[in-house]
């Protein structure tokens, strides 16, 4: 019972009157400039030098709305000008820098915005995105070419890419929902059907990942979750599909019933983030939280583990958050929300954030850290460490920038923080909501 407390009611609401009293930091507005590098790193031939967008807002400076816990003193993070992050909103995607002084738009043909079938960033430095087909994109201009068309009145429901990025996946279901749910998989020129059923009949599979890694069963191996008819981003229970038969074979990994399912899989491997207990939060009257982010259901509690064997199955499970069950006040719940695992799988970070019991249902955010080590039986698991409080009232974590440094949105800008020294940067104010695709670099200016 302490250990529920000190994660819910008094550890948050405490967090969160340090957070109030950090004395102001100005930030510094930066203008967008005309001069990109111009050697980009790993996107192949026909790379575009891109024209910067003066109209894009670039940024860079601190912000009173986040304190580091320790590190209130730290200076201001200083970012490479090489790298670039790649964001998202809902008329497009942008492209800025991380020091903040160069934004422009990326060619987008066909674009839909969905937090269910995210962009992503391949291997070879081109940009997959969904919308009405799925479509492939130069980050740094040029056209963009659709792979694969979306038949009238369906709509994408999921989109997923092998570690080695030779393989494709994504689902499809009617948007009225009466019709067939379908799966399609292969290689990026030549995917098929797979799988299809009726959508009527759940469980609604959508695609939460490859198995990773670099072997015949990674790339032939897909991981399901159930979106119980939503078009959000709803997961819930996990399964395996052998796409490597005819028909392909579905074996369940994760029950959904209770409500959990799938967080998050480790890069290049097969440690699993996932949820025992999932619930849904009041939305925001005030329109602090964009509707699509607020329908979701979130993690009441986190676990991790590893796959193991063929078929997949869960192996040694440790807990990292423990479920709450029946407390009297809703403010008290925890909910994690986007968890993300650093590139060199060492580290965890997540936002955990409380609602208030009665309107506007304003949360109140705080970021933390897992150090993780080992996998299968050897796997080890710290416990969570809190890093950072916020007065924002929508907090999202986006890629790790590098092994040690977080990026993230706070309400209305998009930042930077180095888990080790504690500094921080804002590298772009895009105002409204934007969710952080990916980091890119370059070879060269």
């Amino acid at each position: 019972m302490l250990l529920l407390l000190l994660f819910s009611g008094e550890l948050i609401y405490s967090l969160v009157q340090t957070a109030q009293t950090a004395q102001p930091v100005a930030a510094q507005t930066v203008p967008a400039t005309q001069h990109p590098p111009s050697s980009p790193t790993g996107n192949g031939p026909g790379t575009v030098t891109p024209a910067a967008t003066p109209d894009l807002q670039a940024s860079a400076g601190t912000t009173s709305s986040i304190t580091v816990l320790n590190h209130e003193s730290a200076p201001p993070l200083q970012l490479s000008g090489s790298q670039y992050i790649i964001y998202e909103q809902s008329d497009g995607l942008y492209l800025v820098s991380a020091t903040g002084d160069y934004a422009q738009v990326i060619p987008t043909q066909g674009f839909i915005s969905d937090n269910a079938a995210p962009p992503i960033l391949m291997p070879s430095g081109q940009l997959l995105y969904s919308g009405d087909g799925i479509w492939m994109t130069n980050v740094f201009g040029g056209t963009p070419t659709q792979i694969a068309p979306l038949d009238a009145g369906q709509v994408i429901t999921s989109m997923a890419l092998s570690s080695d990025g030779k393989m494709l996946a994504w689902s499809t279901e009617p948007a009225n929902g009466n019709g067939m749910l379908v799966i399609h998989a292969g290689p990026l020129t030549s995917p098929t059907i797979v799988y299809q059923q009726s959508a009527l009949n759940c469980p609604c599979f959508r695609i939460f990942s490859f198995m990773n890694g670099t072997s015949a069963q990674a790339d032939n191996t897909l991981l399901l979750t159930d979106d119980r008819g939503s078009h959000q981003a709803v997961q819930n229970g996990l399964w395996s599909l052998d796409i490597s038969v005819t028909p392909a074979v579905l074996q369940p990994i994760l029950a959904g019933d209770p409500a959990q399912g799938p967080l998050a899989l480790t890069p290049f491997g097969n440690t699993l983030l996932y949820s025992s207990d999932e619930g849904t939060v009041p939305d925001p009257t005030d329109s602090s939280v964009p509707p699509d982010v607020a329908a979701l259901s979130y993690a009441n509690s986190l676990s991790i583990t590893t796959l193991n064997g063929s078929p997949a199955a869960i192996g040694t499970t440790q807990i990292v958050l423990p479920e709450q069950d029946n407390l009297s006040n809703g403010a008290q719940y925890h909910w994690v929300t986007t968890p993300v695992f650093s590139p060199d799988t060492h580290t965890l970070a997540y936002v955990e954030f409380s609602s208030d019991q009665q309107e506007p249902y304003d949360r109140h955010s705080a970021i933390y850290t897992v150090q993780v080590s080992g996998s299968g039986a050897q796997l080890r698991v710290g416990k969570p460490q809190l890093l950072a409080t916020t007065t924002s009232q929508l907090v999202e974590l986006g890629p790790w920038y590098n092994n040690h440094t977080l990026t993230f949105y706070a309400d209305g800008a998009l930042y930077a923080l180095d888990t080790q020294s504690g500094s921080l940067t804002v590298f772009a104010q895009p105002s409204s909501y934007a969710r952080i695709v990916a980091v890119v670099g370059f070879a060269g200016t």
